[in-house]
């Protein structure tokens, strides 16, 4: 696995890019963020990143808040950490050796690259799902194309797991 996040997930998400930073780019394992990672991914590479980094944290905060109480803080002292059971991958394949993760694809285009399309089940324009490997298509994480009732759908979704 390539990206931010906990060795030991339960919830993935597939981005196709990276962010703009160096250290990023040549990036060859699953490293969790540390104290004031994510802010600086936001700070230094601009609002694209910010919005994916902070519909994350609302996503998380939706599905188990872990104590915190606001998304705010869950992003910040939570998301992507060594105990969050999340991460955000790179790869360019769907890693199936965690049994019980559900994975979640950031955009359609960036799914049919990881994907056959064979093997979705469209549940509307927006979502679609691959039972058999745990696998949700959602919107880019961009607040235009999943805004919060598309999150909260999102979230329905991964409770229907």
């Amino acid at each position: 696995m390539i990206g931010i996040g906990d060795k030991n997930c339960n919830l993935t998400v597939y981005i196709e890019n990276r962010p703009p930073i160096d250290e990023y780019q040549i990036l060859e394992d699953l490293i969790p963020a540390i104290e004031g990672e994510l802010s600086r991914i936001g700070r230094e590479t601009g609002n694209h990143w910010r919005k994916i980094i902070d519909l994350y944290a609302k996503l998380g905060f939706s599905l188990n808040s872990e104590g915190h109480m606001t998304w705010q803080s869950y992003r910040d002292c939570f998301l992507l950490t060594s105990a969050s059971h999340q991460a955000l991958l790179f790869d360019d394949h769907i890693v199936t050796e965690h049994e019980n993760c559900t994975n979640i694809i950031c955009g359609k285009t960036y799914a049919m690259k990881l994907l056959d399309a064979d093997t979705l089940i469209w549940l509307d324009d927006n979502f679609a799902v691959n039972n058999a490997k745990n696998v949700i298509v959602a919107p880019y994480f961009d607040y235009r194309q999943l805004t919060n009732i598309k999150l909260e759908k999102l979230v329905s979704i991964i409770h229907s797991f």
